[in-house]
């Protein structure tokens, strides 16, 4: 498992494409070649691309805070809950190392 952060960095295409489509959509309705779109147009793309940004940096946060929660040893979050006896939590925490180790094996470094 990598030990810094991974953030956006462990789905760049996701984010690349979501980022090239709305920028796309902008500049078609900027062109406005068939005079097609409305100045309301135009606002609810502008307003679909800040949430995009929004979206990428929210997942980059969880990410990035899933990821330290996986990498934290001697004693682990996991073992430290199930000792106390908070089995479901600790099975939470479980599984969500198990999907930050499924993404890094998958994500090219």
């Amino acid at each position: 498992m990598r030990s810094e952060c991974i953030g956006v960095d462990t789905f760049p295409n996701l984010a690349n494409a979501a980022r090239e489509f709305i920028a796309e959509r902008l500049e078609t309705i900027e062109r406005n070649a068939f005079n097609d779109y409305t100045p309301e147009d135009m606002a609810s793309a502008q307003r679909e691309h800040e949430l995009i940004e929004g979206e990428i940096v929210g997942l980059a946060t969880l990410l990035d805070a899933a990821h330290s929660v996986a990498v934290m040893q001697h004693p682990s979050v996991e073992h430290l809950l199930r000792h106390r006896g908070f089995g479901f939590e600790a099975d939470r925490v479980a599984e969500l190392v198990m999907a930050i180790e499924a993404i890094d094996t998958t994500v090219p470094e």
